[in-house]
């Protein structure tokens, strides 16, 4: 029997403990505050290809998005559902006209269970009018790094 010397078994250790630990943890009740929710949904998994640039070029089609009223550490079914639209042909999505208020935004892309994710919203006056989000729901990388991002653009 062949001993593994001792830096080897070290890396190999770091290896095991690093993927069983927890994924990434996204701060729950962090809220993204714009005046509208309306803009454009993209991402794409590409594996270890996942530069930000490349991923955000690809727009997700068929995508429903439900926007359902605040609710700390609820479970889905405990949610209200206020609206729900589904993405065009480009990725495009428009609620419309949101009241003032504190809503989950769950994006459901069909067909795959990596792209997607939940979003905190705060509707509100008290900051610049919202021009357009760009939701990137393309999968995050175990350094936690990679897609889950609501990307806003003011109206000037």
């Amino acid at each position: 029997m062949r001993r593994v010397p001792g830096g080897v078994a070290i890396v190999l250790t770091v290896a095991l403990i690093s993927t069983l630990s927890g994924a990434c943890s996204l701060l729950p009740g962090y809220f993204h505050q714009v005046t509208a929710i309306r803009g454009r949904v993209v991402g794409t998994d590409l594996g270890p290809f996942q530069f930000r640039w490349l991923r955000q070029s690809f727009n997700v089609t068929d995508a429903t998005l439900t926007l359902y009223e605040y609710r700390p550490q609820v479970e889905l079914k405990g949610l209200k559902a206020v609206a729900a639209t589904k993405t065009n042909s480009d990725g495009e999505f428009d609620f419309g006209t949101v009241a003032k208020g504190h809503y989950s935004l769950l994006i459901d892309v069909a067909h795959s269970h990596r792209l997607g994710g939940w979003f905190d919203v705060e509707v509100t006056d008290k900051v610049a009018p919202t021009k357009n989000i760009v939701v990137d729901v393309s999968p995050i990388r175990p350094d936690c790094t990679g897609g889950h991002e609501f990307i806003e653009s003011k109206k000037s």
